[in-house]
């Protein structure tokens, strides 16, 4: 199955370009990101892409680090927005995490044997998230030493359930959530 672009746009932006380009990694993986099978797709020259990526690469990298933005930046922002204390925010956190598409994920880690400079990226979304993660937990009264041990084993649980899950599975379950929160989120 190919990803589609919305038909009728006369002129492809950056932002179009790397949102088609997270669409099709998540539907087809890292192959599906070469910039000539893409122009045909979106019925544009390569003149179009080469405007806004001066290589396959950096298309690949904007395209992972417009992941980072949506998969880190914007729920952390959406966390900070919820009403409530360190708890409720964890419990959102926790929620809005579960909705993530593993594929994307899974995509980006394969994408990442393609081109060493997303190790970086990785690094820098994994840190990002855990030090998030850990200012929460130390918000909730934990020392830092010690939320900095919870924030790790949480996240590691997190990705690991939504890399083994049934695909059927949109989101944690409120089971787990409260699971995380008694086991490993609470003082």
């Amino acid at each position: 199955m190919h990803a589609q672009f919305p038909a009728g746009k006369q002129r492809l932006s950056r932002e179009d370009w790397l949102d088609f380009g997270l669409t099709v990694l998540r539907d087809e993986g890292p192959q599906g990101l070469k910039a000539e099978p893409l122009c045909k797709r979106l019925g544009v020259s390569r003149g179009s892409f080469y405007w806004h990526f001066d290589s396959a690469g950096a298309f690949m990298l904007a395209v992972v680090e417009r992941w980072e933005a949506r998969a880190t930046e914007q729920v952390i922002l959406a966390v900070e927005q919820c009403a409530g204390g360190a708890a409720e925010k964890l419990r959102f956190l926790l929620r809005k995490v579960g909705e993530l598409d593993v594929r994307l994920y899974e995509a980006i880690h394969n994408l990442e044997a393609r081109l060493p400079e997303l190790a970086g990226v990785l690094r820098r979304v994994h840190e990002r998230r855990l030090g998030f993660l850990a200012d929460l937990l130390v918000a909730q009264g934990l020392v830092p030493d010690e939320a900095a041990l919870r924030a790790r084993m949480t996240y590691a649980w997190a990705m690991g359930e939504l890399l083994t899950r049934d695909p059927q599975q949109q989101a944690y379950t409120e089971a787990q959530i409260a699971a995380v929160e008694r086991l490993l989120l609470r003082p």
